[in-house]
């Protein structure tokens, strides 16, 4: 449930207000947010899968994913979530802001 405050509200928010602050897509920047949050989740859960199957066909796991083992595959995928979005966030922060600078003044006529 905390994921969908996330994706829906606090990730658009924040990758929006600093891609506007620096004159960058806000759209295209808060897809690369919830995106950044999606593959974390999913590069985990996909990774912990692959080596559980592994597991199962080599080791005689049992087939049904231990609540403790699922606990841990959770946390580990929103810290991923997490740290995706903050690696985003870094990037689109090291963008310079294109600052409009005012023409100096004319040179004096003599």
């Amino acid at each position: 449930m905390i994921e969908l405050y996330f994706l829906i509200y606090r990730i658009p928010k924040m990758m929006s207000a600093l891609a506007r602050e620096r004159n960058r897509s806000a759209l295209a920047w808060s897809l690369i947010g919830v995106g950044a949050w999606l593959a974390g989740e999913f590069i985990v859960i996909f990774g912990f899968s692959i080596i559980y199957g592994i597991g199962i066909a080599a080791f005689g796991w049992p087939e049904d994913l231990p609540g403790g083992l699922r606990l841990i595959m959770y946390i580990a995928a929103i810290a991923a979530a997490i740290g995706g979005v903050t690696i985003a966030r870094r990037i689109l922060a090291a963008k310079s802001r294109d600052n409009s600078f005012p023409l100096p003044p004319p040179p004096p006529q003599f």
